[in-house]
């Protein structure tokens, strides 16, 4: 037991001092942030496996390039597009420095894990949706409660907006589909 507790202490030293001295003062670094606008556990939006577009299926990319929409049989999904899962594997930073062994291992490690948190898609079912519409190129979904979701998603601190034209179609195709299934319990 005393051995895992000094190679964790020595990892986290050895972390701290690597990140630290990663770049020279006074470097800028790029990073990405990715926020949504939702408390967990408050609607009926729900994290799932990363989805594939199918052809001839009504789909939607950010103007960005960095998020994508798409509408299943019975769903609304969302999620990063390839490009930008890429960006997030490789941010711009990690591409233009080596920053040793230690260092890149730690990286490797740290870009890992957020790959995997972010390979993910969010879903809203069409049976816990009320309508669809377009806001300034924002596709915005209304809950059966009247939340509004999927807008008022940031990358890089700005919000993901569609081509105008392509979301109006999108959200047509969302509610044709959507008529499909029962309307709201209020």
């Amino acid at each position: 037991m005393n051995t895992i507790r000094v190679i964790l202490c020595a990892t986290a030293v050895l972390a701290t001092t690597t990140f630290a001295h990663a770049g020279p003062s006074g470097e800028t670094r790029h990073s990405s942030t990715i926020s949504i606008d939702a408390h967990e556990g408050d609607g009926p939006e729900r994290f799932g496996p990363r989805q594939k577009p199918a052809s001839g299926q009504p789909y939607v990319q950010s103007t960005s390039r960095w998020t994508e929409l798409m509408l299943k049989d019975d769903a609304v999904v969302m999620q990063l597009t390839d490009y930008g899962m890429k960006q997030i594997g490789e941010p711009q930073d990690a591409r233009d420095k080596d920053e040793g062994f230690l260092g890149n291992m730690l990286k490797t490690m740290a870009l890992s894990g957020v790959r995997q948190l972010l390979d993910r898609s969010l879903a809203l079912s069409l049976a816990d949706m009320r309508s669809a519409l377009v806001r300034r190129g924002e596709v915005v979904l209304v809950t059966c409660q009247g939340k509004e979701v999927f807008n008022k998603v940031k990358i890089n601190e700005q919000v993901q907006t569609y081509p105008q034209d392509q979301a109006e179609e999108f959200v047509k195709n969302i509610n044709r589909q959507r008529e499909k299934f029962p309307a709201c319990r209020t």
